[in-house]
């Protein structure tokens, strides 16, 4: 029987709020085309149509909400950080953060720009395509982050942070640092690449770095022009093992094993590194150990979330006491539960169901592990 120790300490989000608009279109109503070779799909909208809807619903979402949610509905005492306008919008999603009994203290509204939104578009297998407004997330200001007292916080979860906002990322974690919170990054593609510098700079102070596969690969040039060392380092490879820990990463004329790849994250300070690989699973690295846990049997009716619940999770669990093996596979059932519903907050476990789907499960079963040293 496996223990899960629950996560009841004070913790802060920090990311974007969103109204979701979710739209689910019938398979014959809408051409999904596939490009084999650069495994590439596109939903293809006919011009000047009007295309029956299976449904057309409206939820909150964003990464800060997400994670908000999910850590709440684990136990623990929750607020964010984040930016709405001054509009209708922003009353939906502060009803709904209340809702899930999240402290709004730090909610920020700004006359700058409206509340963000988001338009999904979700049909055949169901990976929604996202047309995005960011609106308010973008305002995020220095005093916003200065104002805050972060030694009230045993956890401080930094989602993506949008355009302008992610300036900011530097002095997020140097606050949170020196309150000795443990703190952790799910940042996105476009601060990976804009602001990479400053994110491997900060890498030192971050507990647990969370990122996906597309996210990795953006990253592969850097880590191999500055850890030369790591670039030949051996990992005995079969052909039983997962996929991402076959191929590995290639991107812009360099290659680097998973491996070899999250040791050079690991060397920069994190003590925790996972890398997601979508419906092929996830991996953690922690100490000298690797980790991997293959993807749960879902019925997926949306995507978008999955990362979130993950991740944040994961971070929850870990930040408890709990071990790496039992927290990568609690989480892997959250998100499990998040994709088969459409919006991304009502499959959200609370702290006891997620124990109960997981006391029955033998780790060692569910988990794979290689000493990587």
């Amino acid at each position: 029987m496996t223990i899960l120790q629950q996560p009841c300490r004070p913790a802060l989000s920090i990311g974007t709020v969103m109204i979701d608009i979710i739209t689910v279109i019938a398979d014959n109503d809408i051409e999904l085309m596939t490009l084999h070779n650069m495994t590439t799909s596109f939903l293809m909208l006919e011009q000047g149509r009007k295309i029956e809807s299976q449904s057309i619903d409206t939820y909150v979402g964003g990464g800060g909400a997400n994670t908000a949610v999910c850590m709440s509905r684990l136990g623990m005492p929750m607020e964010i950080l984040a930016l709405v306008g001054e509009d209708l919008n922003a009353k939906k999603i502060m009803a709904r953060l209340e809702g899930e009994n999240i402290a709004q203290d730090h909610i920020q509204q700004t006359g700058d720009a409206g509340s963000g939104v988001a338009v999904h578009i979700s049909s055949h297998d169901r990976n929604a395509a996202i047309f995005t407004h960011r609106g308010a997330n973008c305002h995020l200001k220095a005093d916003h982050v200065r104002d805050m007292d972060f030694t009230k916080y045993d956890l401080v979860y930094i989602t993506n942070l949008s355009n302008q906002s992610a300036d900011h990322f530097p002095l997020i974690v140097t606050r949170a640092a020196a309150a000795g919170c443990f703190i952790a990054s799910n940042p996105g593609i476009r601060q990976l690449t804009r602001l990479c510098d400053d994110f491997l700079k900060n890498l030192g102070s971050i507990t647990l770095l969370s990122i996906n596969k597309v996210e990795c690969e953006s990253l592969v040039p850097k880590l191999i022009s500055g850890d030369q060392k790591y670039k030949n380092a051996s990992f005995p490879i079969t052909e039983d093992m997962p996929p991402l820990l076959k191929s590995g990463f290639k991107f812009g004329g360099f290659s680097l094993g998973l491996a070899e790849c999250m040791k050079i994250l690991a060397a920069h300070g994190p003590d925790y590194v996972v890398i997601t690989d979508g419906s092929k699973g996830a991996y953690l690295l922690h100490e000298e150990t690797l980790y991997y846990c293959p993807p749960q049997d879902v019925v997926m009716r949306g995507s978008a979330g999955a990362g979130d619940s993950f991740s944040s999770t994961l971070a929850s669990l870990v930040s408890a006491g709990n071990a790496p093996d039992a927290s990568l596979y609690a989480a892997s059932l959250n998100a499990a539960s998040v994709i088969s519903f459409v919006d991304t907050q009502e499959g959200l476990l609370t702290y006891e169901a997620l124990k109960k789907n997981v006391a029955p499960i033998d780790i060692t079963n569910g988990i794979f592990s290689w000493d990587i040293s």
